[in-house]
């Protein structure tokens, strides 16, 4: 992993952080009831409709913009990104008007248990919610932007400044008892995280346009690539509605919330190491794909998919094992009841595979898009999504909500299968058996790690603080992980060990060099000093 990959999941980690203590804010001020499921489905809407559009430009922008600035030059390629951010800030005002009129029957569609004040209350949040529709659909150009030109960095911080604005709005909301508080801080959270965009981009040299020409012939290629995007992302949005809508209609409104919760620690893991592979993997893959280098870009997507797996799997199984107790330090207080942290964790623990597979087509599925193929992804994904649905209602008479998250994994594994697959028959191989046995590798490892963090968090729990118990049940099972990985000799691993090594041994090898070269020349000034001494008493001798 690059140097950019690590600073990623570095500001990436803090981001996270700052979004764990505004759920446990939230947990603590809100709880897990009905409050909180209004909240959640009043972001629901403007997300939705903001991923409908977002999901496909953010695809297909870096690939066309590179085809742009290759065919016709950077001018070009900047004229392009004015013109599709002109366009959706069109589409946004659409969306707005939509969802200011419907705000109330769409909040019914996604709880149908909401009723009177409560369904009133859940209309207005998405009232105000709408306005961040502007804020998705800017990002969606931008950061694709900023990330050509090398940035990661302020793309990178917006959660910190997001999740900062939330909390505090949260406390407010808490101790005044203005519900309104909290949806209106949602929405400033969301608009002002992207408030260092406008001049990083100035400084990227972005002079903004003011055109819109849908007959652009790069336009018309980027809705080639959304279009199929966008079908694909609609029907993974419509598969969280039916979620959400079978949980509140089957268990109360209240269930949302939960479902919210066990989401919101795995996403922890995709977001800190998913996210910031693809991040910094897709600007390179893209251009490799627009330049028909095939072969170096199936390399580069399957020492990505191996890379992403060494710290996903871990991660996902370690907060899987250690899920209940997970689950209380971060939230059980005030509001959010022990009843709640059970129920939590036994979802949490019920997805989880779902994150490791989904992060394998999330990595895979950049390779199509590189190349200009958003067909294959959306058909697998609309595929997927109808096998969920159809193992929700099959699921949910058998195992509860759990049902819910277990019919997502059938799904996931099903749609990661056939990502695969097709990969395969569209590229051909790439290290297929080289990265199934670094994936044996990591699970062998893996499983050892889970029974030494569940035998060390039962042996010291009850003895000690909580917070500690899993500190050190967690620090003991990275040491075994870790170990064992070294041991097992992964190419992905060994790489980034010799890199590492090279590196610090260049450090020493260029001070060793530099404090030589000093050495010799005070030697040679000691030397050239002594020749004068001589010369001048031999001068005097003669004279």
């Amino acid at each position: 992993m690059g140097q950019t990959t690590f600073m990623l999941m570095f500001i990436t980690i803090i981001s996270k952080v700052f979004g764990f203590i505004r759920e446990a804010v939230m947990a603590n001020y809100i709880g897990a009831g009905e409050l909180k499921s209004i909240y959640t489905t009043a972001n629901t809407l403007p997300v939705v409709v903001s991923n409908f559009v977002a999901v496909g430009i953010i695809s297909g922008f870096i690939p066309i913009y590179n085809r742009a600035k290759n065919e016709e030059g950077e001018a070009s390629a900047e004229k392009f990104t004015s013109n599709i951010f002109n366009i959706l800030m069109v589409f946004a005002t659409i969306a707005l008007v939509i969802g200011l009129i419907f705000a109330k029957p769409f909040s019914k569609i996604l709880s149908p248990d909401l009723d009177g004040q409560w369904l009133d209350l859940a209309a207005d949040y998405t009232r105000i919610m709408m306005f961040a529709v502007y804020a998705y659909l800017y990002s969606a150009v931008f950061r694709g932007y900023l990330n050509i030109k090398g940035d990661f960095f302020n793309p990178a911080i917006t959660g910190i400044i997001m999740n900062i604005v939330i909390i505090i709005f949260t406390v407010l909301t808490g101790k005044t008892g203005n519900a309104y508080l909290l949806i209106i801080g949602a929405l400033l959270g969301n608009i002002l995280q992207y408030i260092l965009f406008p001049k990083a981009t100035r400084n990227a040299g972005y002079h903004h346009e003011k055109l819109i020409d849908f007959s652009n012939k790069y336009v018309r290629q980027l809705m080639i690539i959304a279009i199929p995007v966008i079908v694909s992302s609609a029907a993974g949005e419509i598969s969280i509605i039916v979620d959400n809508s079978m949980a509140s209609a089957y268990f109360g409104k209240a269930s949302i919330s939960k479902l919210f919760y066990a989401k919101t620690m795995l996403t922890l893991i995709t977001g800190v190491i998913t996210v910031s592979v693809t991040t910094a993997l897709y600007p390179r893959i893209a251009e490799l794909g627009q330049s028909n280098k095939i072969n170096a870009m199936k390399k580069s997507i399957s020492s990505a998919v191996v890379t992403t797996l060494l710290l996903v799997v871990p991660a996902t199984i370690g907060m899987s094992v250690l899920s209940q107790p997970i689950i209380e330090l971060v939230f059980q207080r005030n509001a959010f009841k022990s009843e709640d942290t059970i129920i939590v964790a036994s979802l949490l623990s019920s997805y989880a595979p779902f994150i490791i597979f989904q992060s394998i087509s999330d990595v895979v599925d950049r390779g199509f898009y590189a190349v200009g193929d958003s067909k294959t992804p959306v058909i697998i994904v609309v595929i997927q999504q109808i096998i969920n649905i159809i193992f929700n209602i099959i699921l949910i008479n058998f195992f509860g909500i759990n049902g819910l998250a277990l019919s997502t994994v059938v799904s996931t594994i099903v749609g990661s299968i056939l990502m695969i697959y097709k990969f395969r028959a569209n590229f051909g191989s790439f290290n297929f058996k080289t990265a199934l046995l670094s994936i044996i590798k990591i699970s062998i490892a893996t499983a050892m790690m889970a029974v030494t963090a569940s035998g060390v968090y039962n042996l010291t729990s009850g003895k000690m603080p909580h917070i500690l118990a899993i500190f050190i049940a967690i620090i003991l099972a990275a040491i075994v992980y870790l170990f064992l990985i070294l041991i097992a000799r992964i190419p992905e691993v060994m790489n980034t060990v010799n890199t590492i090594y090279h590196k610090k041994f260049k450090k020493r090898s260029a001070k060793k060099h530099l404090k030589n070269n000093q050495n010799s020349i005070q030697k040679t000034k000691i030397k050239n000093s002594n020749k004068i001494i001589y010369s001048d008493v031999d001068k005097k001798s003669n004279r």
